[in-house]
Formats: structure tokens, C-alpha cells, sequence
């Protein structure tokens, strides 16, 4: 496709006057540099950067301008794009790639789409700002593109991750003051930079799918303004030597103080992208003498992350949760369904002592769940009955005195989401119950563990954990006296505590407890 773009861009050009007159202004750009961070960070003096907006939505087909022409690609599960030259270029070859129809800009669903377009525009590196991070449209979806090597970020990105891959995907040790390696799933990859500016991520991948699983896990990871349904973030993609490469810049404001500010204290800055990789647009003359590295200095320290915030978002990332395995149903026949494999409803029966399912007989099966989330996992199965429950986590199904007893298998703390109920209480109230919770599913796993190893040493007879199952549908029958499970470490019933898995109640002061007081049991 990079083929088709140059003439693209070519033939707009040659019929396109008003804009074509900007592209050639940018040959004679005034720029400077200047050291900021360990990077040489770019200024180009643009006054052509103010667009040419003529009236309703500049991305709109309706609205487009006088010879402006589109190049069509299609993205997964039929979302089309525009791809048009940019009216208001900071880069030569400058594209901008626009949903065929008017739908608000977000990256969630899309990145795939940004990933695919990365791949077939070799050469390219594929841009996107996020709604409070630079966007001039926010009402319409979109990214943007140019040719390889104009952006300082980008050019660091790409020496250390080419580091990386030749390393197999260890860090080397010349580089181990630049990126650390945080996390992966499959075969991606995510690494923090540590110079520059806070909040900068780095991630490879040999495949677009594990790619996005990770993309996604960061954003996952921040915390959202309450009024915002993404993230402040620049993201870039781009494909070099077989893989995908991307850099996630994640920010706390849309512009520095200095943008409201008036006289020589003002400066008309409004970081998008290409600023937060290092190549800063001064589209007003009077600036470009006046902005220094003191200023630039400001101007990043003003809408990038906080200390606190980065620490945040790298402890989210890093941090780890123990399984707890729950018993959730004990039944002849269970209905339930694995959301992710498209397979819809299914059933489990016994039968002749074993667990029946499409007509082969087994002692046990097991459904594993997707990636484990450093944050909150997303319900994975559902499991019906006069209600419908959702759950996170893994499914594992077992026999246990004469029925099919099914088990959830999951994180702690996301067990804890579905176990801790809001009912009006205070912030430190529910931080308090997520502790006492959590110390007591502890305690319980390790009873589990210490019953089977006592269970396990020749000479030694455990205590039974599971004496009769009676005829009901609760998930326990064990009586209040048994304090461990056999097959399980805790029950969704009343003999141990009430859980229907991730229902959606509460869930938002819920999770802020669990956040908070991840891992604590004192």
C-alpha cells in the first residue's frame, strides 16, 4: 500500500493548491533542537498547523474540500476508512485515516484496525491521540500517519527494541538504564522508558492479536477521569523486522498552564502526538524565538503523568494474585458457556460416575480461562440456572458424591469483586471488609493445602473434608463443623460466603477498595 500512497499523496498535491502550498512550506520550515530529557526533542515553526476547517465536521465526506480525494481501507468486522491527505501537515507524506461515518473518536475495539493499517503502510508509522490529548476532531473517529523517522520518541523506541529482539527479548545490559521489562502475554511484550517524560510504554509483539491483549491490559491499568470513556494517551504503531512495535504515552492533562496564560507568559502549545515523541509544533511566529528548554521543560512536566500516578499504573501492571478455586454449583446437568470461543450454550451431566459433555465421558474438565488481568478480569463463563451468572477466571468441572460440581478458578482480587458488596458502605468501610475478606480466603487456601499434603504423607490419615452431599442446588453441602473442602477451597453458599460471580453491582466502589488494599490481609 505505501506504494499507492506516495502516488496518492502525489496526484492530491498536484491538484490541490491550498494545501499543496503547505506541504511545500514545510520544506523551509525553521526548526531547531534541543536536549530534554535524553532526547533531542525537535521545534518546527508551522503557522500552515492551523487548519483549514471550512464548516460542520472536517472528516466528514459532506465536508471534505475541493479536490480532496479519499484512498479506501477496510478494517476488522467491516469498520471502513478514508484515508486523506492531512490539510494541515506537520510531516511530508502527513496522512490522516477517518471512519467512513461520523462516530466519536476512541481507540477501544479499534487498535486492531490501527495495527492492520500499520502493517500494510510500510514505512509509515500510524499515530492516534486520544480525546483529551491532542485531537482536534474528538467527534470523529480517526488516526494519523507518516513516513518513519521524524520523531526523537520514535527513533529511541526503535533502537531499544531492536536491542531487544536481537537479545530474544531480554534487555540488554547497555540499554538497562533506558527500558525495563514490566510484563507479557503469548509472545508480547511491554517495557516502561524511563527517560524522557513519565508515563512512556513500549511493547512488541509478533502477532496483532497478543499485541492489542497487551495495549489493552495497560489501559486497563490507569485510572479514568470520571467525566471520560478512554484514557489521555498518545499511542503509535508501526511494523519493523516481522514485528509489531507500539509506544503508549499516557498523560494527566490536555494542555500545559502556559496555553491559558496571557502576554510573553503564553505560549499557544497544545501537545498532541508528535510533541509528546519530541517534535514540537509551534504553530504561532512570535513562539518559536521566545520557547526554550526551561519552557518545553514546563510545558511536558505540565500534562504528563504524575510521580504517583506512574507509580501507580507500574505497581497495577507488575502486581500478582494468588487462585482460589470456588465451588459455584453441585447438579446433574449444568448449562453453561464459554463466552470467548462463540460456541453458545452448553451442558455437563453425570454420568455412570464421570462428567458427560457432547457425549464423552471424563473425569474432569477443564475450561482455562483468558490472560489473567493485573487489574480486574473481565467474566470469561457463564453458568445458567433460574438465574444467569457470569464469572471470571477459569472453569473446572468435577465429580463430587454423585453429581457435577463446578468450580471457578480465579484470582483473589477478582474473586473479591464479586464477593464484596458496596450495600451503602463507606470507602474505608469496604477497604476494611476487602481485607478481612481477603485474610480469610487465605486462610482457607492454605487449610486446603495443609489438609491434602497431611492427607498425602504415608502414615498419616487426614480428616475427611467432605462428608455427605445432601439433595439440594446450593453450591456447599458440608456441614458447619467441616471447615475445609475437598474439592474446592470455598463455596459460593452460605456455609462459607454468598457469590454469584461478576454481576456488575457496585462494582465501581468495589474495585476502588480492592485496588486499594491489593494484597493486604492486615
Amino acid at each position: 500500500m505505501a506504494k499507492d500512497i506516495d502516488k496518492f499523496v502525489h496526484d492530491q498535491l498536484s491538484v490541490w493548491p491550498q494545501v499543496a502550498a503547505k506541504y511545500r512550506a514545510l520544506k523551509t520550515a525553521p526548526t531547531r533542537q534541543m536536549p530534554i530529557g535524553g532526547l533531542l526533542v525537535t521545534i518546527q515553526s508551522n503557522p500552515g498547523r492551523l487548519p483549514v476547517f471550512d464548516h460542520g465536521c472536517p472528516l466528514c465526506e459532506e465536508n471534505y474540500m475541493e479536490h480532496q480525494h479519499a484512498l479506501p481501507f477496510e478494517g476488522r468486522k467491516g469498520r471502513k476508512y478514508n484515508i486523506l491527505v492531512n490539510r494541515a501537515p506537520i510531516f511530508p507524506n502527513h496522512l490522516v485515516i477517518t471512519r467512513d461515518i461520523h462516530t466519536p473518536q476512541t481507540i477501544w475495539h479499534r487498535f486492531p484496525d490501527m495495527l492492520d493499517l500499520a502493517s500494510q503502510l510500510e514505512g509509515y508509522i500510524v499515530f492516534y491521540n486520544s480525546v483529551h490529548s491532542g485531537t482536534s476532531v474528538p467527534g470523529h473517529a480517526h488516526f494519523q500517519a507518516c513516513p518513519k523517522g521524524y520523531m526523537p520518541l520514535e527513533r529511541a523506541a526503535d533502537r531499544l527494541l531492536r536491542g531487544i529482539s536481537a537479545e530474544g527479548g531480554k534487555v540488554p545490559e547497555g540499554m538497562a538504564a533506558e527500558i525495563e521489562f514490566l510484563t507479557s502475554v503469548r509472545d508480547a511484550q511491554l517495557f516502561h522508558y524511563k527517560k524522557f517524560n513519565r508515563g512512556i510504554f513500549m511493547l512488541r509483539a509478533t502477532t496483532s492479536k497478543s499485541m492489542a491483549k497487551l495495549f489493552y491490559r495497560l489501559l486497563d491499568c490507569t485510572s479514568l477521569f470520571a467525566e471520560e470513556t478512554e484514557p489521555r494517551f498518545n499511542a503509535f504503531a508501526y511494523t519493523s523486522e516481522g514485528e509489531y512495535r507500539a509506544i503508549v504515552i499516557l498523560r494527566s492533562e490536555a494542555r500545559p498552564s502556559c496555553y491559558f496564560k496571557s502576554g510573553e507568559d503564553n505560549f499557544a502549545i497544545s501537545p498532541g502526538a508528535a510533541e509528546m515523541a519530541g517534535f514540537a509544533v509551534v504553530p504561532q511566529e512570535k513562539d518559536f524565538p521566545r520557547l526554550n528548554a526551561q519552557v518545553m521543560e514546563g510545558i511536558y512536566a505540565d500534562v504528563s503523568l504524575s510521580e504517583a500516578d506512574e507509580k501507580r499504573i507500574l505497581w497495577r501492571l507488575v502486581r500478582t494474585q494468588p487462585r482460589i478455586e470456588v465451588g459455584i454449583a453441585h447438579e446433574r446437568e449444568i448449562a453453561f458457556e464459554i463466552i470467548s470461543d462463540g460456541a453458545g450454550p452448553q451442558k455437563v451431566s453425570y454420568r455412570e460416575g464421570k462428567i458427560d459433555y457432547n457425549g464423552v465421558l471424563y473425569d474432569e474438565l477443564l475450561f482455562e480461562a483468558p490472560t489473567i488481568s493485573t487489574l480486574f478480569a473481565e467474566p470469561s463463563f457463564i453458568i445458567y440456572g433460574e438465574s444467569e451468572f457470569r464469572y471470571a477466571g477459569a472453569l473446572k468441572f468435577v465429580i463430587e458424591a454423585g453429581k457435577v460440581q463446578a468450580v471457578n478458578i480465579i484470582g483473589l482480587e477478582d474473586y473479591l469483586v464479586g464477593a464484596l458488596s458496596a450495600g451503602g458502605k463507606s470507602v474505608d468501610e469496604l477497604e476494611k471488609s476487602a481485607i478481612e475478606i481477603r485474610r480469610w480466603a487465605m486462610k482457607a487456601i492454605a487449610d486446603r493445602k495443609a489438609e491434602h499434603a497431611a492427607a498425602s504423607v504415608p502414615g498419616i490419615s487426614g480428616t475427611p473434608s467432605l462428608v455427605t452431599w445432601l439433595d439440594t442446588t446450593d453450591a456447599c453441602h458440608l456441614p458447619a463443623k467441616e471447615e475445609v473442602h475437598r474439592s474446592f477451597d470455598i463455596c459460593a453458599g452460605s456455609h462459607c460466603r454468598p457469590y454469584q460471580g461478576i454481576m456488575g453491582i457496585d462494582t465501581t466502589e468495589v474495585r476502588l477498595a480492592v485496588d486499594e488494599t491489593w494484597g493486604r490481609s492486615e
